[in-house]
C-alpha cells in the first residue's frame, strides 16, 4: 500500500531551498585581491624585483601578502609559484664598522642567516651573518656570497676564504 501514502513535499521543499540558497550563494560572488606570483625562477638569497613579479587574482582571505619592501627570496621560488611571506626575507645591512668578505656558501645560507667562520689552520674562530646569497662564479666550483664579520677578522677570514681553509658552520 505504498501509493497510499503523501508525496515527500517537505524534503523537496527543504531540496528545493538548498538549491536556490547555493545558487544564491553562487551569484554572490567573492572578493578578489592581486597576490603576487613568481613570473620567473627566483634562486635563493636573489633580490625580488617588480619584473620577477606577476599579480594575479585570488579570493580574498586566502593567503595573506608578503612584506615585499626590499624583498630577497629566503629559498628558490620556480616560475608560478605564489610568494609566501615564509618565501621572502629583507636586505640584510651590514652591521656598523663590520667588513662584507666573499667566501663559499652552501645554497641553503639566505641574507639574515648567522654563521660561524672558523679558520681551519689556526683554529680562529668569528661569527658573521650572511648578507648575499652564493651565486655561481665561473672560476670556482663553489657559490661564492658575502657574509659580514667584525673588522678585526676580516682579514684572516678573506685569505682563508681565498686559501680554501675557511670553515662555514650555519646556524640551525
Amino acid at each position: 500500500m505504498f501509493w497510499l501514502t503523501p508525496p515527500p513535499y517537505l524534503r523537496w521543499a527543504a531540496a528545493a531551498a538548498v538549491v536556490v540558497a547555493a545558487f544564491l550563494w553562487d551569484l554572490r560572488g567573492s572578493s578578489a585581491v592581486l597576490y603576487p606570483f613568481a613570473s620567473t625562477a627566483i634562486a635563493a638569497g636573489a633580490a625580488i624585483t617588480e619584473t620577477s613579479i606577476e599579480w594575479r587574482p585570488i579570493p580574498e582571505g586566502t593567503m595573506t601578502l608578503p612584506d615585499l619592501s626590499d624583498p630577497v627570496a629566503a629559498r628558490h621560488l620556480p616560475a608560478g609559484e605564489p610568494i609566501v611571506p615564509s618565501a621572502v626575507s629583507g636586505a640584510t645591512p651590514v652591521p656598523e664598522g663590520w667588513w662584507s668578505v666573499p667566501v663559499p656558501l652552501p645554497a641553503t645560507a639566505v641574507p639574515g642567516t648567522s654563521v660561524h667562520l672558523v679558520e681551519a689552520a689556526s683554529g680562529f674562530e668569528t661569527d658573521g651573518i650572511v648578507i648575499a646569497a652564493g651565486t655561481d662564479d665561473l672560476l670556482s666550483f663553489d657559490e661564492v656570497g658575502l657574509v659580514a664579520v667584525p673588522p678585526e677578522a676580516a682579514t684572516l677570514i678573506a685569505i682563508a676564504a681565498r686559501e680554501g681553509s675557511l670553515v662555514i658552520l650555519l646556524e640551525p
